[in-house]
C-alpha cells in the first residue's frame, strides 16, 4: 500500500492538489468531494482505513480550500463561473481515475457542500460514475435559497465579490450551533466527539469565512440541481445523522431522498444514524459509519481484482506524471 500526491492542471491553469491512497490490489475507487471551509486531508484516517480494505481513495481540495491555498484566495472559487469550475475540477479527477483504472468501479462520495458539487457533476456528466454517495446533504429549498441569494448578491454589489463576509456564515453555521446550547465551542454542531471538533477548530485550513462570490456561486449551483435530469440507473445513497442541523435534523435529507426517488432514479437509499451530527465520518460511532460506507462502495470481485492486478501495476496515474506538472500559481 502506498500514498502518492495528486496533481492535475485544469483548463484555466488552476492546480488541483490532493492525495491518492493506493492498495496493492484495489477492488474499487472512491473519489471524495469535501465540504465548505475544510479540505481533503481531513479524510486521511478514513482513506487509510479504506485503503487497507482494497479501496483506492482519491482526495483533493476544492478551489479556495486546502492547506496550501494562499490566504488571499482562501474561501473563493473564482471571479467568474466559480461553480462550473469546481464541478469541472471534480469531473477531471473522476475522468483521470476512470482512465487510469478502467476496470475499477468509480464511487463518488460528496460531503455537505461537496455533496452538491457531486450532484451537479452527476447531473452534467455521469457516465464516468458508477455510484453516488451523499453525506450530510439537504433538500433544495428553492424559496429560501432564492431569498438568500438576493441578500448575497446585494452585499456583493456593495462590497465586492471577493469580500470575505461573516454574515452568510452567521446565518447558516451560527444557526446550526444554537441547537446544541450550551455550547462548548462554535463547532459543536459538527460532531459529538470533542476531540474531532477541537481538531477542526485548531486547523488553520478549516473554519474560515468564505467570500460573497463563493456564496453566490454555491447558492446558484444548488438551485441548478434537478434530480429529474440525472441518469435513471445511477445508484444514489444518502446518509446523515438525526441531529445534523444542515439536514434539518433529518427532515431535509428525507425530503431530498423523496425528491430523488420521485424523479425516476431507480435505486435510492437513505440511512439516518441516531444522534449523529453533521460529520458522521468523524462521529463517536465513525467505525460503524465507515463500515456502512464500505458496504455501499461498488467493487469488483477478488478473482477479478487478482486477474487484473498485473495490468493495474503497469498503469501510470496521469496526475503523477511530469507531462502534467503543477501550474506555477493557482488561477481563480
Amino acid at each position: 500500500m502506498t500514498e502518492q500526491p495528486l496533481t492535475l492542471t485544469a483548463p484555466d491553469g488552476h492546480t488541483i492538489n490532493g492525495r491518492q491512497y493506493l492498495p496493492d490490489v484495489p477492488s474499487g475507487t472512491l473519489v471524495i468531494s469535501h465540504g465548505m471551509a475544510e479540505h481533503g486531508d481531513r479524510y486521511r484516517e478514513l482513506a487509510r482505513w479504506l485503503m487497507a480494505r482494497q479501496i483506492l481513495v482519491i482526495t483533493f481540495h476544492h478551489r479556495g480550500h486546502g492547506p496550501d491555498c494562499p490566504e488571499q484566495r482562501q474561501g473563493h472559487y473564482a471571479d467568474a463561473d466559480g461553480w462550473s469550475k469546481v464541478v469541472g475540477d471534480l469531473q477531471q479527477v473522476i475522468e483521470a481515475t476512470r482512465t487510469t483504472y478502467p476496470e475499477l468501479p468509480v464511487n463518488l462520495l460528496g460531503h455537505s457542500m461537496g455533496s452538491f458539487i457531486a450532484q451537479s457533476c452527476a447531473q452534467q456528466d455521469s457516465h464516468h460514475i458508477d455510484n453516488l454517495i451523499l453525506s450530510a446533504t439537504n433538500r433544495i429549498n428553492r424559496g429560501q435559497l432564492g431569498i438568500f441569494r438576493l441578500v448575497v448578491q446585494l452585499l456583493a454589489a456593495l462590497l465586492g465579490h471577493r469580500r470575505h463576509s461573516r454574515l452568510p456564515g452567521r446565518l447558516t453555521f451560527g444557526q446550526f450551533n444554537r441547537a446544541f446550547r450550551p455550547n462548548r465551542t462554535t463547532g459543536d454542531w459538527l460532531s459529538r466527539d470533542p476531540d474531532q471538533v477541537d481538531h477542526y477548530q485548531s486547523d488553520p485550513a478549516c473554519g474560515f469565512d468564505c467570500t460573497l462570490g463563493l456564496w453566490r456561486d454555491f447558492i446558484g449551483g444548488m438551485l441548478s440541481i434537478r434530480p429529474d435530469r440525472w441518469r435513471r440507473d445511477l445508484p444514489v445513497h444518502l446518509f446523515s445523522g438525526t441531529e445534523d442541523a444542515v439536514g434539518e435534523m433529518g427532515k431535509g435529507v428525507r425530503k431530498h431522498f423523496q425528491t430523488i426517488r420521485e424523479s425516476g432514479v431507480e435505486q435510492v437509499t437513505l440511512r439516518l444514524f441516531a444522534g449523529g451530527r453533521h460529520e458522521m465520518l468523524n462521529e463517536t460511532n465513525r467505525l460503524e459509519v465507515w463500515q456502512y460506507l464500505l458496504s455501499l462502495c461498488h467493487t469488483r470481485t477478488a478473482t477479478e481484482a487478482m486477474s487484473n492486478h498485473a495490468h493495474d501495476q503497469q498503469q501510470t496515474l496521469p496526475f503523477a506524471t511530469e507531462a502534467n506538472p503543477p501550474a506555477p500559481a493557482q488561477s481563480r
